[in-house]
């Protein structure tokens, strides 16, 4: 039975998926030696395939595609999802896959993915431009990064993403501070909104601003912060907004 129209239309695929299609696992194991030997399809990871480009013999899938199928709830997350939305300022090596399911940190095609466990479904879409992609809708991935600066590279990579930001819908603002529910995120967010003059209302800088009033604490945890903003009791770094924007080819 040839199932290579079937493997492409899926681009990336288990064991399971093929035993399902043949209705025989040991079936679908032979199959799946035969066409990688054949060099139609490659092992990602144990218990993920992708299809092979047969003009390049390279994998059909992107980094992104590749991350969303690694398990059933995986998205991507992090910097890597400001990647994908054209807002990051340097291209990283590394993908950050947000998943329900736990699995093993692997490199593959030169690119490693680290999984970072969480069951917030919030602000997780599927572009319509490719449903082999899950990932953290541009508002989910701003709080994201901004609760975990260092799974977006740094204060500095951070700010400079933030400047790419021209649009935010504050509905999806409010529910994603409100469900993670932290003080520190609701002052960090308003305190770079405001510095940065992102596009927010006024009423959503007042309601993170609301928080502050809360213990001091600090924009980083790498000592960068020394300069204290007394309006939203915060240390946050002196050259927070002098930062050198302009390398966009480093590649980390």
């Amino acid at each position: 039975m040839n199932l290579l129209p079937f493997l492409y239309q899926k681009l990336l695929f288990t064991p399971e998926d093929v035993a399902r299609e043949l209705g025989n696992p040991r079936s679908a194991a032979t199959l799946l030696w035969r066409y990688q030997k054949q060099g139609y399809i490659t092992q990602v990871r144990r218990g993920l395939y992708c299809v092979t480009n047969m003009a390049t013999q390279q994998p059909e899938a992107n980094k992104y595609q590749i991350a969303s199928s690694i398990t059933p709830t995986a998205y991507i997350a992090y910097h890597a999802a400001m990647e994908y939305h054209g807002l990051a300022h340097q291209v990283y090596y590394d993908v950050t896959v947000g998943s329900e399911q736990s699995f093993r940190a692997f490199d593959f095609d030169g690119i490693h993915y680290a999984p970072h466990l969480s069951t917030l479904a919030l602000g997780i879409e599927s572009p319509v431009a490719d449903n082999h992609v899950r990932v953290t809708n541009v508002e989910r991935t701003l709080i994201d990064c901004i609760d975990r600066i260092d799974l977006c590279g740094g204060w500095e990579e951070l700010v400079n993403c933030l400047r790419g930001v021209h649009y935010l819908r504050e509905e999806q603002l409010t529910e994603l501070l409100k469900a993670y529910g932290k003080t520190a995120l609701y002052k960090k967010t308003g305190f770079l909104f405001e510095q940065l003059w992102l596009p927010v209302s006024t009423d959503v800088i007042a309601m993170c601003r609301s928080y502050a009033k809360d213990s001091v604490m600090y924009l980083t945890s790498d000592g960068s912060s020394n300069v204290f903003h007394a309006a939203w009791r915060l240390y946050a770094p002196h050259d927070l907004l002098t930062i050198n924007n302009s390398n966009t080819d480093e590649l980390v």
